[in-house]
């Protein structure tokens, strides 16, 4: 027999400054925000709230199921429809966000949502923000079809002008051709634990594929000895996107040097600490090289393909992106495609190359004026 309800008591949010409801209900504790900041107006919506859980409606069914629980279900029926890297995005957001915000409430609804958008974007830059609303969409959708919310649940994207805030641990690094190649060279063929992180970069860089494609790259399903292309599966895509990946001659020597009889070609491993101290030999800044990874390289890559081939198609089909327009965010423009724009126009070339100068203003010579370029002519006034 279930149990009966218990009465109710109000506690306020330090974090919000808005009271919840708590009470007991069906052997659950219950807590619900009254999104209410006065006292009198919480006691107001917390018997409200009370009267409605413990009546028979869509409430009560809301109230049988903690907002954990309906994350967890979540995320188990998305198992068979997402990808493994979008799965592991989506719990890591229920684990590291949603939950800590959403479950003083224990329910979503829209003024809930907004709060939370005015919440992050106090943490994190407004595109974070909406690849998380991205997910937050998917769940809501879910649990509306199952009835497990009280009122539809309005999800709006910040504002364009609303940048929210940079986080310093994801810097990118933007990279030149030469700092990659630079940076390359000087790497050691394989740690002391064996991983060959000459052939990992040299491929990264070579092909734009992200670090987590190559982490799952097995032998001989994707790569063989001898082979001249990587033949990539849905399951080691972020994107789920197969295709074939032509190969130079240098990936192609190193991947045979790296490749085992079968089994992962590079696996998982903490790169990081192998890849700065290549940095700092490749005479990268300190500044610089303390954010640097994979990704970093991978944008260069991108970038380069982009730059040299004028191909943005074929830029987006190496880097796994189904749209052009996610090729166009990754790539960073620097000082060498000014050059190229300025050597098209006026014919000059530039002989000098400052590696390690940060990207924006240069505060280099002119390099129309003085480095064996063409002078720009003296601007005459017609009258």
């Amino acid at each position: 027999m279930a149990r009966k309800p218990e009465g109710w008591s109000l506690r306020k949010d330090p974090r919000t400054g808005k009271y919840t409801v708590s009470f007991r209900y069906q052997g659950q504790r219950i807590h619900r925000s009254t999104r209410q900041k006065d006292s009198r107006q919480a006691q107001v919506e917390a018997e409200r709230i009370y009267a409605e859980v413990v009546s028979n409606g869509r409430t009560a069914k809301v109230a049988l199921k903690t907002i954990e629980l309906l994350f967890a279900e979540w995320l188990v029926d998305k198992e068979a429809e997402v990808s493994a890297d979008t799965l592991r995005f989506y719990t890591d957001l229920v684990s590291r966000v949603f939950l800590p915000f959403f479950e003083a409430s224990d329910i979503l609804t829209t003024s809930a949502v907004d709060d939370y958008v005015r919440h992050r974007l106090r943490k994190v830059r407004r595109d974070t923000v909406v690849r998380e609303l991205t997910a937050l969409r998917s769940f809501v959708r879910w649990a509306d079809r199952r009835n497990y919310l009280p009122e539809p649940v309005d999800i709006q994207d910040p504002p364009r002008h609303a940048l929210g805030t940079p986080v310093l641990e994801n810097v990118t690094v933007e990279l030149s051709a030469e700092e990659c190649e630079a940076l390359i060279a000087v790497l050691p063929d394989q740690t002391r634990y064996g991983h060959r992180v000459k052939a990992l970069f040299t491929v990264i860089w070579e092909t734009s594929l992200r670090i987590g494609t190559m982490s799952r790259l097995r032998v001989p399903d994707h790569y063989r000895k001898g082979a001249t292309e990587l033949r990539l599966t849905a399951d080691v895509d972020k994107a789920r996107y197969a295709r074939r990946i032509p190969l130079t001659a240098r990936s192609r020597a190193l991947l045979d040097e790296a490749c085992p009889n079968e089994g992962l070609l590079f696996g998982t491993y903490d790169y990081r600490r192998t890849l700065r101290a290549a940095a700092k030999k490749a005479g990268i800044s300190e500044e610089r090289r303390k954010h640097l990874s994979a990704h970093d390289i991978r944008h260069a890559a991108v970038t380069h393909a982009q730059e040299v081939s004028q191909n943005i198609a074929g830029a987006a089909y190496m880097a796994g992106h189904r749209r052009t327009a996610t090729t166009a965010a990754y790539t960073h423009p620097g000082f060498a495609a000014g050059l190229a724009i300025q050597g098209a126009r006026f014919g000059f070339r530039h002989t000098k190359r400052h590696t390690d100068e940060p990207r924006g203003i240069s505060e280099a010579p002119n390099p129309l004026v003085g480095t064996g370029g063409i002078e720009p002519p003296t601007p005459t006034v017609s009258r």
